[in-house]
């Protein structure tokens, strides 16, 4: 997920931003990596490639047991100017083997922050948080949605997160696609990357740019990219529990998050005190399962197209139900509202408004409500996610624009601008950041925005082989919902690296204690059908509903749910089958 600094570029960087394995297995052995217990009913672990993974997969062999990280945790460095304020948060770095097969091969240095236990003579222990992306940063995202997390579990768990391997943020090393930022920006700069294809010619140019990065990534990244897998961050996931000194793990997973959560659960699952998936991305469906359609990319199969339409129109139905002082779009009544919105993209389709001397037809206006409705209010230091207000505000300049005379133009830039995510790519991705440092800790190294999601995602998920079957699946998505980035997200024609190690599966493996799968009713990333998917796929799955909007029940908070979410981490609680919650608070509610 990516910032989104000017309309021009509303559709490229969209597409850059996210947020977010194999359907064949076997069973296999326990694993070796980690503590010295072994996992029953651990699956085996795949090197195979995803495109050609039918059969049954070979099974990896873990190399010897890796060091435990130390980590040495002094304060935090200070917030850039406009993120959100590291204060009060500690930080360490944790190595871990690049390979986990042959651990003296080469590391990653994981950046980790933590915020200590408010309340530390009632600690329960450490809880980790993974934000999603797949490459969004913990050291950024934690500090900006703390307040997300219920207040007894601040008061009584030290929260930790960490900037996965290859991903950026302040770890290193970091996926890199091109030689400095200055030669990734020219290459965004293309009309071909971001702009959403409609034409047979504009199918062509953005098939042929795609898969030239996706050369360019293999070429500059090179056996990096073997080694930023899932599997990969399950296992860095176990290192840093036994760091902490944590028998057994609590984790909180949020958007591609849930999928590492699920992996990890599956991986090692008599390592799992609790663990609590929130907004999650179906691993049937990210692994191109049983069920799913093949010529679907990964989030078709997962349905963020779908998830997107409904919420873009969910937040017309809600502007329309208040006035325009709490919704500048509103047209008086949802039904008004909803055809108002869709008046305004035919109009641009068929003639750009002008803002700023930029022009804006109906894929800029789509790409920029679908990218900033991730969250109902803004997330501090993050401007691309401004508030359901504000995304209404920027629509409606958009719409005064449009009704102007041809030739003139309107002025003013909109209060905030977004991407389409988190998580991913298309959204947040998922997302990674607005708001955020987009600098590594070194002058040679810079946070590539276009290729480290397409290194977990192509390296493990199975994808259309052509750019022709890229074409005919971004049309089915036209049809059953509307313009976006969705169908682009896991491009990955001339994407030559393959994760080294995938985990495959299965994903009932039987855990000692219940997983608490949260999933919104109206979520533009991953939709609440994924969320039922992910419950059902797991052994003993309790899904927690929320009425509400937005990506992720701790970007966009319920205290009814906050207080079930509480009592699954302390006590083992799960909420009854059936149990629904609201949101504390109507997205246009004024006062």
């Amino acid at each position: 997920m990516l910032p989104i600094r000017g309309w021009s570029r509303a559709g490229r960087v969209a597409l850059a931003g996210a947020l977010l394995m194999l359907g064949a297995c076997t069973a296999g052995g326990g694993d070796s990596s980690g503590d010295a217990r072994t996992s029953a009913g651990t699956a085996a672990v795949s090197s195979a490639s995803p495109a050609s993974s039918a059969g049954a997969p070979s099974v990896r062999p873990s190399g010897a047991a890796p060091a435990v990280p130390v980590l040495d945790w002094t304060a935090c460095p200070a917030a850039v100017d406009g993120a959100a304020s590291t204060a009060g948060f500690d930080c360490a770095t944790a190595t871990v083997p690049m390979d986990y097969a042959d651990p003296a091969a080469g590391r990653f240095d994981l950046a980790v922050i933590k915020h200590p236990a408010t309340d530390p003579g009632t600690k329960v222990g450490t809880l980790f948080w993974n934000p999603g992306g797949p490459s969004d940063a913990g050291t950024q995202y934690l500090p900006a949605s703390i307040n997300g997390f219920p207040e007894e579990v601040r008061q009584r768990f030290d929260i930790v997160s960490w900037d996965p391997r290859g991903m950026g943020g302040r770890t290193t090393p970091v996926v890199q696609c091109f030689a400095d930022q200055a030669a990734e920006q020219a290459f965004l700069e293309d009309p071909a990357y971001g702009t959403i294809p409609r034409t047979d010619d504009e199918f062509a140019a953005f098939d042929a740019a795609h898969s030239a990065l996706n050369r360019q990534c293999g070429e500059q990244a090179g056996d990096l990219l073997a080694h930023v897998s899932t599997a990969d961050n399950a296992r860095d996931l176990d290192l840093l529990r036994q760091a902490v000194g944590e028998d057994t793990l609590s984790y909180y997973g949020t958007s591609y998050g849930t999928f590492l959560g699920a992996t990890y659960v599956n991986m090692f699952p008599d390592r799992v005190r609790a663990a609590v998936l929130d907004g999650a991305v179906s691993p049937i469906a990210w692994g191109g399962g049983a069920g799913t359609d093949p010529s679907l990319s990964t989030f078709l199969r997962v349905g963020s197209d779908l998830g997107t339409k409904e919420t873009t129109d969910e937040f017309m139905r809600q502007c329309g139900a208040v006035d325009a002082t709490a919704c500048a779009f509103s047209a008086g009544s949802p039904e008004a509202t909803l055809a108002k919105w869709t008046a305004l993209l035919t109009q641009l389709k068929a003639t750009p408004a002008v803002v700023d001397g930029q022009p804006i037809d109906d894929r800029v206006l789509l790409s920029l409500v679908q990218g900033s409705i991730y969250v109902t209010t803004p997330l501090p230091g993050f401007g691309r996610f401004p508030g359901w207000p504000a995304v209404a505000e920027q629509v409606q300049q958009i719409w005064a624009a449009a009704q102007q005379p041809a030739g003139a133009a309107a002025s003013g830039t909109p209060a905030a601008s977004s991407s389409a995510s988190s998580p991913a790519a298309a959204a947040p991705s998922t997302g990674a950041s607005a708001g955020a440092s987009t600098t590594g800790p070194a002058d040679s190294t810079y946070v590539t925005s276009a290729g480290r999601q397409l290194a977990v995602v192509c390296g493990e998920s199975p994808n259309p082989a052509t750019g022709a079957e890229y074409d005919a699946a971004a049309r089915v998505s036209v049809d059953r919902s509307q313009p976006s980035y969705w169908p682009w997200v896991a491009y990955c024609v001339d994407w030559s690296a393959r994760a080294s190690e995938a985990y495959v599966g299965p994903w009932n493996n039987p855990t000692p204690v219940p997983v608490l799968v949260v999933g919104n009713t109206f979520d533009p990333a991953t939709p609440y059908t994924s969320s039922q998917a992910m419950a059902d796929a797991l052994a003993d799955g309790h899904l927690l509903t929320v009425d509400g909007f937005g990506h992720t029940e701790l970007l966009n908070p319920s205290a009814c749910a906050q207080q079930h979410i509480s009592d699954y981490l302390l006590n083992g609680t799960v909420p009854a089958d059936g149990t629904r919650c609201a949101q504390d608070r109507a997205p246009f509610a004024t006062g």
